[in-house]
């Protein structure tokens, strides 16, 4: 029997989850939703991306012959995370963006004040969607530990202070933060996108472990994996910022420069950054060494971070 490549893989995940987000994450949604409310929030759920992070949840689980209601239900609360993030993204008060995924933002679909709400309720789902995962009676603290894996990537421990510190490296705002060195510069460029991007990249793999009759003797190296992944994540993102086409993004190029945002591209240059590209991805390829098991994941895990480098959008 042949090896499955890492696009069959990928994709065999992703249509999985689709299936499942099309049918029954948005039956839930429109349940328990204002007819408004949930139009605004199937607008931007549907509005395609490459469903990352649901992605690593079933992969970090143990594969797709594995595949179980939990892990989509995992996916679901992460899709409804990372959308509600790109939502409030994308408002004039922060990003200030026209277009996502090539069609008009959120707030300029409908309104900004629909913006925030639909945010806010997929960021209230994301919990719910936990609160229906199924754990095996001796599993005591699996929910507890669902709710602090997430809370830790999308919260202020995570996610939500990443944003602020982005926020901040902005020019307007930089003035206030009396760097003293590139070096410190770089390093809070680099915390800023462990935070931002990476935390919830690494709750997704964490997530998945978790439901795992051995995830404790695997948390640590894919603890480890999410972290990088995360930072090669948001370094390819600055790379595209510059590089890349509104046609191939999706979205507005240039806004870190436009902006004055501290980036890698920014303080290192282009040449240093796709070295790091490199470096990133060769440490990830060994850090995966210390969980995977299968074919299917060395496939999976080993050409991730290629696939990561080399994306256009």
């Amino acid at each position: 029997m042949s090896r499955s490549s890492f696009s069959d893989i990928f994709h065999s995940y992703r249509v999985v989850f689709e299936n499942f987000l099309n049918s029954q994450t948005l039956s839930i949604l429109s349940e328990q939703s204002a007819p408004e409310l949930f139009e605004a929030m199937k607008y931007s759920l549907v509005a395609g991306g490459k469903r990352l992070r649901p992605v690593l949840v079933s992969a970090a689980f143990g594969g797709s012959e594995n595949e179980t209601r939990n892990t989509l239900l995992l996916g679901s609360s992460l899709e409804c995370i990372h959308t509600y993030s790109l939502i409030h993204d994308d408002l004039p008060s922060m990003d200030n963006d026209d277009f996502r995924r090539g069609l008009p933002t959120l707030h300029k679909k409908f309104s900004e004040a629909t913006a925030i709400l639909a945010g806010d309720a997929l960021n209230s789902f994301a919990f719910y969607f936990i609160s229906l995962v199924q754990g095996e009676n001796e599993d005591y603290f699996l929910h507890r530990d669902l709710l602090e894996i997430l809370h830790t990537g999308c919260g202020a421990p995570g996610m939500v202070s990443g944003q602020i510190y982005d926020l901040q490296m902005e020019r307007k705002n930089t003035k206030d933060q009396n760097f003293k060195s590139e070096q410190e510069k770089v390093a809070m460029v680099q915390l800023t996108h462990r935070l931002k991007t990476g935390a919830l990249i690494k709750a997704a793999l964490l997530l998945g472990n978790r439901l795992r009759k051995d995830w404790k003797k695997r948390e640590e190296p894919l603890s480890k994996y999410g972290e990088d992944l995360g930072l090669l994540f948001q370094i390819t993102d600055d790379i595209l910022d510059v590089e890349g086409t509104q046609e191939s993004l999706g979205k507005t190029p240039g806004k870190d420069q436009k902006t004055g945002k501290i980036t890698y591209p920014a303080l290192l240059g282009m040449e240093r950054c796709k070295k790091m590209v490199e470096e990133l991805q060769k440490n990830l390829i060994s850090i995966s060494s210390g969980f995977v098991s299968t074919d299917e994941e060395i496939t999976f895990f080993q050409e991730l971070p290629i696939y990561i480098g080399q994306r256009k959008n």
